[in-house]
C-alpha cells in the first residue's frame, strides 16, 4: 500500500513540479543537521476497532540519512506511549552514490524521506511496561524554503508496538500488540555543518 502511495502521488505531482529540476542533494551538505517536529491523527486498531489518538515526534537527523526519533501518542482506548528509535533512510545514499536520482525534485525529496524506525515503546500505564516498536513510512514535501526552516512536509507513517513480555518466544495476544496508522504536518529546521566537506567535486556549490 505504501508503495502504491508513492507511485500514485509521483504520477499526480509530476508535472505539476516539473519546472522544479533538483540536483539530488536538496540541501543536505549545506545543512546537514536537521530537527524536525510534527504532530497529527492517528489511529489504532483494537479487536477490529480503530481507536482515534494523536501522535507527536521529533525527529534528529544528520544529512537526512539516520538519527533519532522521539514519538508520543495519546488516545482514551489505546492508552498512551513513548517511543525512542533509530530513523533510517536508506534510499538516498543508495540513490546518491549510485547515481541514479530523478532528478525531479519532487518524486526525489519522496523516495528519499520513506524511513524505518526501530526501538523502544515504554507504556504510560502505570506499570513501566516496555515493548518493541518498529515503524515505516515516507514524507510529502509540500513547501521546501531552503533557509533554516527548510519546509512544511506532510509525513504518512505506520507504527506496530509489541509489549507482550512473551514476545520473544511464543506467539503474542492481541491485546498486548498494537498497529497504529498515523499522519503528521511537520516542520523541519536545518542547521549548518560541515558536511560540504566530503562532498566529491562535482557536487560543489560553485
Amino acid at each position: 500500500m505504501i508503495i502504491g502511495s508513492l507511485l500514485v502521488l509521483s504520477s499526480f505531482c509530476a508535472s505539476a513540479s516539473a519546472q522544479h529540476q533538483g540536483d539530488g542533494l536538496y540541501g543536505r551538505w549545506d545543512r546537514g543537521l536537521t530537527l524536525s517536529f510534527g504532530a497529527g491523527p492517528g489511529a489504532t486498531w483494537l479487536n477490529g476497532k480503530a481507536d482515534p489518538n494523536v501522535v507527536a515526534e521529533a525527529r534528529f537527523l544528520v544529512a537526512d540519512v539516520a538519527g533519532v526519533v522521539l514519538s508520543g501518542r495519546w488516545g482514551p482506548d489505546s492508552g498512551q506511549h513513548l517511543f525512542l528509535g533509530v530513523d533510517l533512510r536508506p534510499l538516498f545514499p543508495a540513490l546518491f552514490f549510485l547515481y541514479k536520482q530523478t532528478w525531479n525534485e519532487f518524486a526525489d525529496l519522496l523516495l528519499q524521506s520513506i524511513f524505518l524506525d526501530i526501538g523502544p515503546a515504554f507504556l504510560l500505564d502505570g506499570d513501566r511496561s516496555t515493548g518493541l516498536g518498529v515503524g515505516f513510512g515516507f514524507g510529502i514535501p509540500l513547501y521546501r524554503p531552503l533557509t533554516t526552516v527548510r519546509g512544511l512536509w506532510l509525513r504518512i507513517a505506520a507504527r506496530y508496538v509489541n509489549t507482550d513480555p512473551s514476545y520473544r518466544n511464543t506467539q503474542p495476544t492481541s491485546d498486548r500488540t498494537q498497529w497504529t496508522l498515523y499522519t503528521t504536518f511537520v516542520v523541519r529546521l536545518g542547521f549548518k555543518s560541515k558536511l560540504s566537506r566530503w562532498e566529491p567535486p562535482r557536487y560543489r556549490q560553485r
